[in-house]
């Protein structure tokens, strides 16, 4: 049998096309937010026929946690630099540079506040954009406290909350504004303070 005969009926997957409907997706996340966005609007934005787009997504919902699954495919646990500053400082660029590439910054506050009240959505949104956030802050956790930088008793959820509380505050009050975000080490200097070994 060849090839041909084989192959599943429809046209061959598109990179492209994916890249489209995605970064579509999230432009419009970000500029009008979750009840507002459309298939339709999506296929307009994207240039990708409204077929194709179902053939990926069945629904709404299936297109926007791939949107937002895709803001964290290049969020890793950076290489250790041997202190928490250094690995936080990697952190911190590596996230703020994939922001300016998807415009992460104004889209996280805005569907935050968005699904207040629908336990479904917020539970997507805190799955796929909260949570692998919180996996690479608590990884730079432990390894601090294995190198006895943050006190072995301080619990690494609430330290997670202290390390990246006040970047999100800003966040929030800037608007999703970059130049309004402050130096996130300085920040994390401050809260060291209190979560460093006592004399």
């Amino acid at each position: 049998m060849s090839d041909v005969e084989t192959r599943p009926p429809g046209r061959p997957r598109s990179a492209e096309a994916d890249e489209a409907i995605l970064q579509a997706a999230l432009e419009l996340l970000a500029e009008d937010g979750y009840r507002a966005l459309t298939m339709e609007r999506v296929r307009e934005r994207s240039g990708v026929g409204k077929a194709t787009i179902y053939r990926r997504y069945g629904s709404k919902e299936e297109l926007v946690r791939a949107a937002i699954a895709h803001l964290n495919s290049d969020i890793p646990l950076p290489d250790d630099t041997g202190s928490l500053q250094g690995d936080f400082a990697a952190t911190a660029q590596n996230v703020l540079a994939g922001a300016a590439r998807t415009g992460a910054l104004s889209l996280m506050p805005r569907l935050l506040s968005e699904v207040v009240g629908e336990p479904e959505m917020h539970a997507l949104f805190h799955e796929h954009l909260v949570e692998p956030r919180r996996r690479v802050v608590r990884g730079i956790v432990e390894r601090a406290k294995a190198r006895g930088e943050i006190r072995a008793d301080v619990d690494t959820e609430v330290a997670v909350d202290l390390m990246v509380g006040p970047f999100i505050y800003r966040l929030i009050i800037c608007g999703g504004h970059e130049e309004g975000l402050g130096d996130p080490v300085e920040l994390l200097g401050t809260v060291m303070a209190g979560l460093s070994p006592r004399a």
